[in-house]
């Protein structure tokens, strides 16, 4: 990508703060200099508020002709100044930018042989990285105090010093073994999730995946987690497990644990704000399955006014906590609590989406698309539904959240079937019918639609389609209660529909 798309995609997610701060450490760094890159900055501030894209040669129309002479340099210029500045911007909202410039004002008094003045800056760095538990950077503070003790210190001094250095050295290792560990079980979580994003399994190998986990010591008892952070990673961990295993009340338990914790956390800026995030859209998630929805209401809020509370969070946070807020009211939505919220946010899915689509994954994407075309259903909203759809099934096919795909298609067959265009309605059957045949699992499910899919090319009579539908719904209201298929049933569930259907023809 070329540095003047880069500065451009920068421009567009800076803060007003952060541009005053540049404007400033412009001025601070850059005497004597021309202001060529002060004014490519401004120009580019104006030109990002205005366009969506850029386009370079449109863009250098606008400035003068020394910037537009010496253009590639300036440029890159101004993209490494901002950079820097945005470094400098951030280092004190950081705990490891905190302990990264302590280390290095211990490093340059330790070269000058200053070494009072370097031991009280190492002990500074020593209660920050104990404080916010970065045991990475113990290893470093740890090894520097024994260092700094053969220098200060006497033989009886120094081996008092390294005796007590061993100690929380071999203590700080085993809690960062823990977080290891429990970072590992959190990437094997993960990538269940990605097979599995409605959070249920659907065969027994998954069931072993999970079971696996489950059984781990680590998961069962709290106390062997060594630090705030791995307790944190506890409580998450279990409301998934906890979810998939259908153990919804658990699953809240852990859930309001999460939250409670990261809340206290990220008071004293020990939790990140994607941590306070995840957490509340835990207790949304659990407080639905559960129906306790006076536990719902407390954890909306806070993912509603989060702006308002965190005014320096950085554009990322802030779409992450709009973007989960989205997805919980959707889902809500489409189950008619609280419809009016989901009808609200639908005005403005688009011009969202726009922002949220720098930021979001794939995955995140098959999914928003998905839950807005879900809402739009049940709503009977055929035609935005099949819009939202088609943004879905246009994604190339992926080996993440392909049940989603698979539902998307099936919910596509409906809406085509419901526009009641002939032509409309034997493309969808062709195309959910090719891509369930090449799915590398079919399960019940999938495997009674693509019955009828094939069924469907031959009926040519509205008794014929009656009598199909009749028989779809006994077939699919048969697997309703099996456990491996509750996952298709929980993402897009065909049945009320078939039943309006069906009664609508008596």
């Amino acid at each position: 990508m070329p540095v003047s798309s880069e500065l451009f995609d920068i421009m567009r997610v800076m803060t007003r703060k952060e541009k005053s701060f540049f404007r400033r450490y412009y001025r601070l760094n850059s005497a004597g200099r021309d202001g060529a890159v002060l004014r490519l900055f401004e120009k580019l501030t104006e030109y990002a508020k205005a366009h969506e894209n850029y386009e370079e040669e449109n863009f250098k129309l606008s400035l003068d002709e020394p910037v537009r002479r010496h253009f590639a340099v300036t440029k890159n210029n101004l993209y490494n100044l901002i950079l820097k500045s945005l470094t400098e911007y951030r280092r004190e909202d950081s705990n490891e930018n905190k302990v990264k410039g302590l280390l290095e004002q211990y490093e340059i008094l330790f070269s000058m042989s200053l070494l009072k003045q370097a031991e009280g800056v190492l002990k500074k760095a020593k209660k920050t990285a104990v404080r916010n538990e970065l045991f990475m950077d113990l290893v470093t503070i740890l090894n520097r105090e024994r260092t700094l003790a053969r220098y200060m210190l006497d033989a009886e001094g120094y081996s008092r010093v390294v005796e007590r250095v061993h100690k929380e050295q071999n203590v700080n290792l085993e809690r960062l073994k823990n977080l290891s560990d429990m970072n590992d079980l959190g990437s094997r979580i993960t990538l269940m999730l990605q097979k599995y994003p409605t959070s249920k399994t659907r065969d027994e190998a998954g069931v072993k995946e999970r079971d696996d986990i489950f059984s781990n010591p680590l998961m069962s008892d709290e106390s062997k987690m060594l630090s705030g952070t791995t307790l944190k990673r506890f409580y998450n961990f279990n409301v998934i497990l906890n979810e998939w295993a259908g153990d919804y009340e658990a699953s809240m338990g852990f859930a309001k644990k999460y939250a409670d914790e990261v809340e206290k956390a990220v008071t004293n800026n020990r939790a990140t704000l994607h941590e306070f995030i995840i957490s509340q859209y835990s207790v949304l998630t659990s407080s639905v399955r559960t129906h306790n929805m006076d536990i719902y209401e407390p954890a909306y809020s806070r993912l509603e006014d989060f702006q308002s509370r965190f005014p320096w969070a950085t554009e990322r946070d802030r779409l992450e906590a709009s973007y989960m807020l989205g997805l919980s009211v959707f889902s809500t939505a489409a189950d008619d609590y609280h419809a009016e919220r989901g009808e609200k946010m639908l005005v403005d899915a688009d011009e969202n989406f726009k922002k949220y689509e720098r930021v979001l994954s794939t995955q995140q994407k098959i999914v928003w698309y998905f839950v807005i075309a879900r809402f739009c259903f049940f709503k009977s909203a055929f035609a935005d539904a099949g819009r939202w759809l088609n943004r879905l099934i246009q994604i190339p096919n992926i080996d993440v959240s392909q049940d989603y795909q698979c539902y998307a298609r099936i919910m596509n067959l409906v809406v085509a079937y419901e526009s009641g265009n002939p032509d409309r309605i034997e493309h969808e059957l062709r195309r959910a019918y090719y891509f369930l045949t090449k799915r590398n699992k079919i399960y019940k499910y999938e495997k009674i639609i693509l019955e009828y899919t094939r069924q469907a090319f031959r009926v040519r009579s509205e008794r014929e389609i009656n009598e199909m539908l009749e028989f779809m719904h006994r077939d699919l209201k048969a697997i309703q209660n099996d456990p491996f298929e509750e996952n298709a049933f929980d993402a897009f569930n065909i049945l009320p529909w078939l039943e309006g259907k069906i009664t609508g023809m008596k």
